[in-house]
């Protein structure tokens, strides 16, 4: 798994690319959310358009992280997952504790209602 930071207007972007299966390549995501925190960036836009799979673990670190950056009053969302992605977080019902946007400008100007 790879992932590229990038701001766009105050949110903090991350483009994910790979599969998130858990494991030291996806501490990655855990230290990045811990620096953001840190650096008191809060809100964060999670790009799934590049992740193609995504297990238990994978899921774990993303609930994580939300209630990372919640307790400090930051949100987490997520944008452009692929079909069995998005299957995946109805599955879970992760779908209803994530705002989940079709686009990434859709997710952005979320954060500005």
């Amino acid at each position: 798994m790879k992932i590229k930071t990038r701001e766009i207007d105050g949110i903090t972007v991350l483009d994910v690319q790979g599969e998130m299966y858990g494991g030291p390549e996806n501490m990655e995501l855990v230290n990045t959310v811990t620096e953001l925190a840190k650096e008191k960036k809060l809100d964060l836009l999670v790009n799934l358009s590049k992740v193609k799979w995504i297990s238990s673990t994978g899921l774990g670190i993303l609930v994580s992280a939300r209630s990372r950056l919640a307790k400090e009053g930051g949100v987490v969302k997520l944008c452009q997952p692929n079909s069995r992605v998005l299957d995946i977080l109805m599955v879970t019902r992760l779908n209803m504790i994530f705002d989940v946007f079709p686009t990434e400008e859709e997710a952005l100007a979320s954060f500005k209602k």
